[in-house]
């Protein structure tokens, strides 16, 4: 189990890590002090479990677990002193509200929620990727559009490849990057790579493939390598193997 402690005490911080270290299967991946750190740490780190305290500077525990709810969905946890926020952190959809100073048989008792939860999410994630698959495998919707299924926070979701701006790598799991949007899909970048249009879609990278209809200019870096910046203003660092294969495809038309 992959854990984000966030907390912006530094000894409630470390009486938390010195529990956590005492159960093996518990992987305390980051421990930061401000709602900043913890979204930057939760897309960088994928975290299945955030553990967060809810007083804090600039943002609150309650508007950080929104900003994580829209992104890497891990299971919350609540640690604070206070016993009044508790309505309002299961409102947030916390598995738990532990109160300051932390003791172990709450914490297991935490972890044990934690535990069933993501099976519980592991399990649906199979069964809805497994669906998902036959949808894309059957390749089409009823206009003729290839499209693909993606799982968001109210079930599945079904969204046309020519929608799809770029894709990057995030350890298990891709990215879809789409206007304003983007998704977590667990699939790798070479399963991805085979179910897209390579007329339209190159890989530009080892964690990036894109849509070259998105791709507004060319630029090189000092370093002599080459990024591509696509029509919202996203650069991407095209990878020195896959240059040539870049250079040729942007050279011809797009149809």
């Amino acid at each position: 189990m992959r854990v984000l402690l966030v907390d912006d005490e530094p000894l409630a911080l470390r009486r938390l890590e010195i529990l956590l270290s005492r159960r093996p299967w518990v992987d305390v991946v980051a421990a930061v002090r401000d709602g900043h750190a913890a979204a930057k740490a939760a897309r960088e780190l994928n975290p299945d479990v955030v553990f967060l305290d809810i007083q804090m500077p600039q943002l609150d525990g309650f508007e950080i677990a929104s900003i994580l709810s829209q992104t890497v969905r891990p299971e919350i946890i609540f640690v604070t002193a206070y016993e009044a926020h508790a309505v309002k952190a299961f409102e947030a959809a916390a598995i738990d509200y532990l109160l300051k100073p932390v003791e172990m048989e709450r914490l297991d008792e935490a972890l044990g929620r934690a535990r069933t939860q993501l099976a519980s999410r592991d399990a649906t994630a199979r069964a809805d990727e497994l669906e998902a698959l036959v949808h894309t495998l059957r390749g089409h919707d009823g206009e003729g559009h290839p499209d693909l299924w993606i799982r968001d926070r109210n079930g599945r979701m079904r969204l046309e490849k020519n929608r799809i701006d770029w894709i990057e790598a995030e350890g298990d799991y891709v990215r879809i990057h789409a206007g304003a949007r983007s998704w977590l899909m667990r699939a790798t970048m070479t399963a991805m790579e085979k179910n897209l249009d390579d007329h339209q879609f190159a890989r530009v990278h080892r964690s990036a493939i894109v849509n070259l209809r998105r791709v507004a200019r060319t630029a090189a870096t000092p370093t002599g390598s080459k990024t591509l910046r696509l029509n919202d203003g996203t650069e991407i660092r095209v990878g020195r193997a896959f240059e040539g294969r870049v250079n040729t495809l942007l050279a011809r038309p797009i149809s």
